[in-house]
């Protein structure tokens, strides 16, 4: 700039500031000192007018921060029941702005919480009612800000608010095997109304299974596909009873009735597990009358995989994994109920009585479970079982002569251990002995999940079953087995005792109890107390949420405010 006075004074603008200048500095009554206090009184006041909004910006952001924790953090407790004592409610306020954790001091109020259904998070072609259960949980933070200087303009203070939407159903954290044992005994042919028309359990429970499955992306991060090698999830599918090994494919490939076993008795301390082989002798019908006849059998239908997965499909699911057409549709259980007449299909024998015995396949899996953990170091173990939890596999040999005599090719004879033992495998204590298969495996750092699918009101006690109700069904007459989640004794253990103590935990348990037509009857006692699920859908849903890490969503994803809080 020129500063020229002759120059500036050349021009009719210069002639005006320099004119302004002279007198300013030149005048003497005082009058130009209010007028610069007045503009440094502006000047201030917009210099902290923009302090104040910039800290109203960065409380703004912590709270954001805050709001966002208190979100992921609550996202795992999504399913828990409102009456438990701790909840996506609770956990939210620890994590939120008013909690121990990231305090905030300018929030005035503890978050609010919202457990919603979001769309985006259904299955394909369905959407959210206000019936449906939660599946995330949208978090509000609110906070007042005093200004600095805004006090000024009447602005005494700011008020933000900010929300933060979360999710279980993100990214593996952790790489898992899971084995599911899914209960194919008769009394999975009962109607389950709430499922739908005509629907039985075991197609309930099948679909469910593909809802947990299709909500559970096996890659790792930034994969669409992936192989067994490289996936964070390994799944494999075990049934009950056992079938043998040359009819494997009917539930695989074939889409046909396999040959269902009596059992197939793993030894209870295997780190492997493969089909067993035993031979039967004496007068059954499998084994022709008389003689002898072996028989290999296995639990395992599916072996562990991960290629059930497919981003591109409507459901999640790749039609061309063996686990998926298994278990969309190919695979069968027992045609008859437990007390219908008839018999199990194929070889070896028949029965008249229950077939359940399910501490034989929890071992299987436990042992499986071990020898892939070996094949993959640094992955976690998991068990679902799903089940009524009644063990009943016939006790008397008039029921069951061929498998009574059966000895396994191992050398673990089945069944015929002392009376009264009720140690693995006896034909006593058969709902403790799976009870002691289940803490067993969590012993060995396995987390065992028990759904109780339609528990009935009798079964498992001895003691219950020969008072006119229920025949012999009950098998549990000595006190053998310790109830780490609900305690019991041989008179008083049910099937939903015995499916509570299957479970690592009571966090790991969950109850199907609104089941209409359950053999001796459902047990509307059986409540899980710990989840706010109880539709077998909703709980396999939230079975997988367990293995994910939580993540954010957009808030502006469309939601339902729910019932089922």
């Amino acid at each position: 700039m020129n500063t020229d006075p002759k120059i500036i004074a050349a021009r009719p603008m210069g002639k005006i500031c320099l004119s302004f200048l002279h007198r300013a500095f030149s005048d003497q009554s005082g009058q130009m000192l209010a007028l610069v206090a007045l503009f440094m009184t502006v000047l201030l006041g917009v210099s902290g007018l923009v302090i104040d909004v910039g800290n109203a910006y960065v409380v703004r952001s912590q709270l954001q921060n805050s709001a966002n924790a208190a979100a992921l953090a609550a996202a795992g407790y999504i399913y828990n029941s409102s009456s438990g004592s701790i909840t996506a409610t609770t956990v939210a306020d620890q994590y939120g702005s008013t909690g121990t954790s990231n305090a905030n001091p300018y929030a005035n109020a503890p978050p609010t919480v919202q457990e919603v259904c979001v769309n985006m998070l259904t299955p394909s072609g369905t959407g959210c009612t206000s019936n449906s259960a939660p599946n995330a949980v949208r978090v509000t933070e609110t906070a007042s800000v005093n200004t600095f200087f805004g006090f000024m303009f009447g602005v005494p203070k700011f008020s933000t608010s900010v929300t933060a939407t979360a999710s279980m159903q993100g990214s593996n954290a952790q790489p898992w095997n899971v084995a599911i044992i899914l209960d194919a005994t008769g009394s999975m042919n009962f109607a389950d109304p709430n499922c739908g028309t005509g629907q039985t359990e075991f197609t309930c429970a099948t679909n469910a299974i593909q809802l947990m499955l299709g909500s559970i992306n096996p890659c790792q991060l930034g994969y669409s596909t992936c192989a067994t090698s490289n996936a964070n999830f390994h799944i494999a599918l075990f049934s009950f009873p056992g079938i043998s090994t040359s009819t494997v494919a009917n539930d695989t490939t074939n889409c046909t009735t396999p040959g269902f076993m009596a059992y197939t008795l793993p030894t209870g301390t295997g780190t492997t597990y493969s089909p067993l082989s035993y031979t039967e002798s004496g007068g059954g019908s499998g084994s022709g009358g008389g003689g002898s006849s072996t028989w290999t059998a296995t639990y395992e239908i599916v072996p562990f995989s991960s290629d059930y997965w497919s981003s591109t499909a409507a459901n999640n699911l790749n039609s061309s994994s063996t686990l998926v057409n298994t278990i969309s549709g190919c695979m069968s259980p027992i045609s008859q109920p437990n007390n219908a007449t008839g018999g199990m299909q194929g070889a070896p024998g028949n029965t008249n009585g229950g077939i359940t015995y399910f501490a034989a396949p929890i071992y299987a899996a436990q042992a499986a479970l071990e020898a892939e953990q070996i094949a993959y170091p640094g992955t976690q173990n998991a068990i679902i079982l799903l089940s009524d939890g009644q063990a009943n596999m016939p006790a008397s040999a008039d029921d069951f002569p061929s498998e009574q005599n059966a000895t396994l090719a191992s050398g673990l004879t089945g069944y015929t251990s002392p009376t009264g033992t009720g140690l693995y495998p006896d034909v006593t204590d058969e709902c403790q002995q799976a009870i002691a298969a289940a803490q067993a495996a969590t012993n060995a750092g396995t987390r065992v999940y028990a759904v109780s699918y339609g528990a009935e009101k009798l079964g498992c006690s001895y003691t219950v079953g020969t008072t006119g109700t229920e025949g012999s069904f009950g098998t549990d007459n000595t006190t053998v087995a310790t109830g780490n989640n609900a305690s019991f004794t041989a008179a008083t253990i049910t099937p939903c005792i015995t499916m509570e103590n299957i479970a690592s935990s009571l966090q790991y348990f969950y109850s199907d109890y609104n089941q209409s037509d359950a053999g001796t009857g459902p047990d509307r006692n059986c409540i899980d107390n710990s989840h706010s699920v109880s539709d077998l859908k909703d709980i396999l849903l939230a079975v997988g949420a367990t293995f994910t890490s939580p993540r954010l969503l957009p808030n502006n994803a469309p939601y339902t405010v729910t019932t089922q809080q």
